[in-house]
């Protein structure tokens, strides 16, 4: 466009597009809500970092503290598990003291086999089981083999020895019973 070419229609709409570009830039009035700068937009945005970041330690700090009084509790029940069965094992250890002091021969058998009876019952009360091995076929799980012999009145993988009992506890082998086996 030459100078020539500019009339007052031209300069009428130039006129009407700066005043919306003014409008546009000018502050918003009360009826309309303002646009936050792009700093407080920021400094929003790090106050809701902090906050969460300050959340995020707390809930850390309590996990921690919650796994501590978890392994400390765990180390008290361990600690005081068996006190009942200890309170069992008490009356036997005290029943043979007194089946010590017996001097007569025979009350002493009796007082012993008074003793083994409280003694089997208190452990089969705690879940305490002998795995059965004499004439049983082997079984890994609960047997462990010391000796191997080819014996013609066993078959094959039968348990000819118990050399030491096995126990379970409640269902769980606690000691294997350690046996001598038929191999052929």
């Amino acid at each position: 466009m030459s100078k020539d070419e500019i009339n007052d229609e031209t300069i009428e709409e130039i006129k009407e597009e700066l005043d919306e570009v003014e409008a546009e830039q000018q502050p918003e009035t009360d009826n309309e809500p303002q646009q936050p700068d792009s700093e407080e937009l920021l400094k929003q945005k790090d106050e809701t970092i902090q906050q969460y970041k300050d959340k995020l330690q707390r809930i850390h700090a309590d996990f921690e503290n919650f796994k501590k009084r978890s392994e400390k509790e765990k180390q008290e029940f361990v600690k005081y598990a068996n006190e009942g069965v200890i309170l069992n094992m008490l009356e036997i250890y005290e029943d043979l003291q007194r089946a010590l002091q017996v001097e007569n021969d025979k009350d002493l058998k009796e007082g012993v086999e008074l003793i083994y009876k409280k003694f089997t019952k208190t452990l089969k009360d705690e879940g305490v089981e002998e795995i059965p091995a004499e004439h049983e076929k082997f079984d890994p799980y609960k047997h462990e083999a010391m000796l191997t012999e080819n014996n013609p009145d066993y078959e094959n993988n039968e348990i000819i020895q118990d050399l030491q009992k096995g126990y379970t506890l409640n269902d769980k082998v606690i000691r294997y019973s350690k046996v001598k086996v038929c191999k052929k």
